[in-house]
């Protein structure tokens, strides 16, 4: 468990060395800028401004994500799931032999083109929506309309008025106007109205009294003969947009080129960007930052490389309490999956620990226990096992699979100690611990594991504070807490007076120094007072630690009774046992998934607020570095 040792740097190079010098630190990877600010006095510095080229960058990346968006969305074909990892330099090297402008333009002219059609076949269908009413009509609507003889008149009513109509021109003896259905839909009845030019005022009066609507029928012929024609139109139309879709799924092809062009983008961006962290003169760019102690040989290498012996550096160890000094995690294969469990929290500050090791330790014992089935935790390696060994993932997500398969290894030692197999359903041979019967073994291996927990985390002050080299503070912030909890636990365990004498002298010495840094004796003592009260939260701190119990009884309690219905519905023939089967499968696998969830939410509970409370104060700065990972490309990165 380390933080990565840091050196800070300052330097001065020539400006017109700039990108020659983010190349060559880009592909050194490991080097943080400090973002410089202008002071008041510092008249002859300037910031640098490079938003013109990404804003360029910026718009390049809008247009590929709507391109490969664009592909995938008419494409057929999967896109690989396989991840690429390359050098830096082969980004670049490809990404430049790749004319994504060209692509892009004929990629967005069919796009526009389909669009055009598919405008084009929607007014086409909504032509044909307005005619279809009428396409019993088979001979030219206008002239009908351009009768002098006779008025015609087309729309629609609602359907109950239709016979009411009938009727009300009959009742007032319009014999030479009469209307006729063609066609219904939706309880609206299309309708066309004749009349003689005698009658036409009166039989307008009615159609309006019936809520008579009026729809122009635009056709140029028979109604039917332009039904025909629209509808072979809109065929066309639908063919050419499947042609058209079918050009745009073809540049599927270049889906490989956009993901490297994607990961180009993505670290030509980052690099701009960094150069938004140096300050300038008129001729000398001023920067800062931090490198790895032990890289530090190394990026003198690289800048001489490119900037010769044009430039001026000055290294030096970083300050320990300096509150910029950014953070890298280092452990091993078995406690670097633990690391995402401290970044959700916060990262460490540089005079901090790194307690990705303490993590490892309890959050797998705390999340194994939670779970305590054999039959789930076999269940979970069986699953992350598989999922390392037949998916390609990137280096997050690979973490989290490592963190589950570690989980599930500890839910099979304690599914061995309870002797629970998916809730006891299979008798097995082993068990030690009935977590249905013993419920008292239960709340004290819960407050055993709760002391370590928390003994440990107070130890851990006493580690930070000798790292520091503030050995009264060891004593004063640790010493004394363990001789105030050691007090009260040998008090109760033997009655010995001799523990309360303990106890006491640990409460005197948190009265007297635990607010040794404020200015008066009042302020001290009342500070020491309130911390004093604040020993009584110990209480909490240790029954929180019950939840381990409660939520090993609870997931082998559902399991139980699941096994119970199985078992009557299994009595029940073959239709029961095949029911008895899917019940199983079906709520066992939703009592894992819950049981997993709880231990891992539970588990993450314990160690914010339980132990890194007692210790760690987090807030350190994740270090940036120069190469950037995007979804299908994995940047190869030199560490030492």
């Amino acid at each position: 468990m380390a933080i990565v040792k840091m050196n800070k740097f300052s330097l001065l190079s020539f400006y017109n060395k700039r990108s020659s010098l983010l190349d060559i630190l880009q592909n050194f990877n490991y080097v943080h800028f400090n973002d410089l600010k202008l002071e008041e006095n510092e008249s002859y510095l300037k910031e640098v401004e490079n938003s013109v080229a990404l804003k360029s960058l910026e718009d390049r990346q809008d247009k590929l994500k709507y391109a490969v968006e664009t592909v995938k969305k008419y494409s057929k074909e999967e896109s690989p799931n396989e991840l690429k990892r390359l050098d830096i330099e082969n980004v670049y090297r490809d990404s430049e032999n790749f004319d994504f402008d060209l692509i892009y333009d004929k990629l967005i002219k069919l796009v526009k083109e389909r669009e055009g059609l598919v405008d084009k076949k929607q007014a086409n269908d909504s032509k044909i929506d307005d005619l279809f009413p009428w396409k019993d009509i088979n001979l030219d609507i206008n002239d009908l309309y351009n009768s002098t003889r006779v008025l015609v008149e087309t729309g629609s009513i609602s359907s109950q008025f239709y016979d009411g109509l009938r009727k009300e021109l009959v009742e007032k003896h319009l014999e030479k106007s009469l209307v006729y259905r063609l066609s219904e839909k939706d309880k609206v009845s299309y309708i066309v109205g004749i009349s003689s030019l005698d009658e036409k005022e009166e039989f307008k009066e009615i159609l309006r009294e019936f809520g008579f609507t009026r729809i122009r029928v635009k056709a140029s012929g028979p109604v039917g003969d332009e039904l025909e024609k629209l509808k072979a139109d809109s065929y066309k139309y639908k063919n050419d947009i499947t042609k058209l879709e079918e050009e745009i799924a073809g540049f599927f092809k270049y889906m490989d080129d956009f993901y490297l062009y994607e990961s180009f983008l993505e670290n030509e961006r980052k690099k701009e960007a960094s150069a938004e962290y140096f300050l300038k003169t008129e001729s000398m760019d001023v920067i800062e930052g931090f490198v790895p102690a032990d890289m530090v040989d190394a990026f003198k290498e690289d800048l001489t490389s490119v900037l010769g012996e044009e430039f001026m550096l000055d290294i030096r160890k970083a300050d320990l309490d300096d509150p910029d000094v950014p953070i890298i995690l280092e452990n091993n294969s078995i406690v670097e999956p633990f690391e995402s469990v401290v970044e959700t929290y916060a990262l460490p500050k540089y005079n901090e620990i790194d307690p990705s090791l303490l993590v490892a330790i309890f959050y797998t014992i705390f999340t194994g226990f939670m779970i305590g089935d054999l039959g789930y935790g076999l269940l979970g390696v069986i699953g992350t096992v598989a999922m390392l060994k037949m998916k390609d993932l990137t280096k997050s997500s690979e973490k989290m699979v490592k963190l589950f398969f570690a989980i599930s290894l500890s839910a099979c030692f304690f599914g061995i100690l309870f002797g629970s197999v998916f809730g006891g359903i299979i008798e097995v041979p082993f068990g030690w611990v009935d977590t249905q019967k013993d419920v008292y073994t239960l709340i004290g291996m819960s407050f055993a594991i709760g002391t370590v927990a928390l003994m440990v985390s107070v130890g851990m002050t006493i580690i930070i504070n000798l790292k520091n080299n503030r050995p009264l503070d060891a004593i004063y912030d640790s010493l004394f807490t363990y001789m105030f909890l050691g007090g009260i636990g040998y008090y109760v365990y033997s009655k010995s007076k001799i523990g309360l004498y303990v106890m006491a002298a640990g409460m005197v010495g948190i009265l007297l120094f635990s607010g040794r840094d404020a200015k008066t004796i009042g302020g001290r003592l009342g500070s020491g007072f309130y911390n004093v009260y604040g020993l009584t939260s110990w209480i909490g701190d240790f029954v929180s630690f019950l939840r381990l119990m409660a939520l090993v009884l609870s997931g082998g309690f559902v399991a139980y009774a699941v096994n119970v219905i199985v078992k009557m519905v299994g009595g029940a023939g073959i239709v029961g046992i095949l029911g008895g089967i899917l019940i199983f499968v079906i709520f066992q696998i939703f009592n894992m998934f819950l049981s997993y969830l709880s231990a891992y939410v539970h588990g993450l509970r314990l160690i914010y607020v339980e132990m890194f409370n007692k210790f760690y104060e987090g807030g350190g700065v994740k270090f940036r570095e120069m190469l950037e990972d995007t979804k299908k490309i994995i940047i190869n990165k030199r560490r030492k």
